[in-house]
């Protein structure tokens, strides 16, 4: 007859416990024991199942937030303001790529920086309205159909007349947001939406200053091309 391996050999736990009964100190019960009875199944334990989703009666896709269900309207307005954000931030990086001296180095960050906030704000509207639980658009047929900003055609403007064309769209979304928010609050009482839009404007205002700080360093000559600095090639239409 083989000997059997020691992989092939089955201990019972009254095997073990002999086996170990002389290497440690008597006690009661054993001290290698303790602890054992929490990983030992009772036989026929029955198994509780999570309850399946597809049980009509107890789950609901519906959101219960106290809001109108869908909210059509607000799912429209956060569009729009994406369809605005992407184009701002689509001409922000082109400004990036194409802005001359003078100042390029300091222009060339700064639009660096802007662009990649407002791509960060677009992420962020778009979730938005996903979590309204709309769709939201995100093609260039889509954008170009419904955005309000227009963009200027086969024309690279003066590194004063980006930062006056950038800082004008800003504040066109500025006034736009401020006109949103009362809608939210007072029409739809969707507070979240309102103070989400709050943020979005803190963010632009801060960008503003930015922009208008680098254009108060160009001379005055520079600055006599535009005879305001909203004067630009291309302007939200509200």
């Amino acid at each position: 007859m083989e000997a059997k391996s020691r992989r092939d050999l089955q201990m019972s736990e009254e095997m073990i416990d002999s086996t170990l009964a002389d290497s440690f100190p008597a006690s009661d019960p054993p001290s290698w024991t303790l602890g054992r009875e929490r990983y030992r199944k009772e036989p026929n334990t029955p198994i509780t199942e999570w309850p399946r989703s597809d049980n009509k009666e107890k789950f609901s896709m519906k959101r219960d937030i106290d809001l109108e269900e869908p909210n059509i309207d607000m799912v429209k307005i956060l569009n729009a303001l994406l369809f605005i954000e992407y184009l701002l931030y689509t001409k922000t990086r082109n400004y990036h790529w194409s802005v001359t001296e003078p100042q390029l180095r300091d222009l060339h960050k700064l639009f660096q920086e802007q662009y990649i906030e407002l791509s960060e704000i677009v992420d962020q509207i778009a979730e938005r309205g996903r979590s309204l639980d709309g769709w939201a658009f995100g093609t260039m047929s889509e954008f170009s159909r419904h955005a309000r900003l227009k963009e200027p055609s086969d024309h690279y403007p003066e590194p004063c007349e980006m930062i006056a064309d950038l800082l004008d769209d800003h504040e066109a979304v500025i006034r736009l947001l401020r006109s949103d928010l009362e809608i939210c609050a007072v029409k739809y009482r969707d507070m979240v939406t309102n103070d989400f839009l709050a943020g979005l404007m803190e963010q632009h205002e801060a960008m503003t200053w930015m922009l208008r700080a680098s254009l108060s360093q160009f001379s005055p000559c520079d600055s006599g091309k535009l005879k305001k600095h909203g004067t630009h090639p291309s302007r939200l239409v509200i």
